[in-house]
């Protein structure tokens, strides 16, 4: 009877652990540093398109993604995100890649690197991660098509806070 109070006490003051424990900590996809990015807002973005790649990407992988980027609509903002030691190759990488969006470096970001590069998170302006995708050659339609219906779907999602209480 003793060992069944202990093990019962034991339960009990896991639980308890467990549930203070959940309560402090913030999932990884809430707060994302979207103002430390450094980017001059534009006039109403609505998404950030924040790349993860690194030059020793395979060129077919990195060159389809960086080119829909290129010409992403006026309502998002693209920010490539590189290894700290390839960010000294930034005239070689901009060259190789033909990135016309800004390169920082990892730095401040290491919490959030992926496993897979390149992956591109989609983060609203609020610092919610919305999706993450791992960008392949083959995966082109996929990944293009998802952005374009997340955009066309997620449109309360992403207004700014102020407006969703009007």
């Amino acid at each position: 009877m003793k060992r069944l109070i202990y093990f019962l006490a034991a339960v009990i003051v896991l639980y308890l652990i467990s549930a203070i424990y959940r309560y402090q900590v913030t999932p990884i996809l809430i707060n994302f540093p979207v103002d430390e990015l450094g980017i001059i807002p534009k006039k109403e973005v609505r998404l950030n398109l924040v790349l993860f790649f690194s030059r020793k990407n395979c060129p077919p992988c990195v060159q389809h993604i960086i080119n829909y980027l290129n010409e992403a609509p006026e309502s998002i903002q693209v920010v490539g995100i590189v290894k700290e030691e390839e960010i000294k190759f930034l005239d070689e990488i901009r060259e190789t890649t033909g990135a016309k969006f800004p390169i920082k470096s990892i730095k401040k970001w290491k919490k959030y690197r992926p496993n897979y590069a390149p992956t591109l998170y989609g983060v609203g302006s609020d610092g919610k991660i919305y999706f993450v995708i791992a960008c392949t050659a083959l995966e082109e339609n996929y990944w293009r098509a998802y952005v374009d219906e997340f955009m066309r779907k997620a449109e309360y999602l992403l207004l700014k806070p102020s407006l969703k209480s009007n």
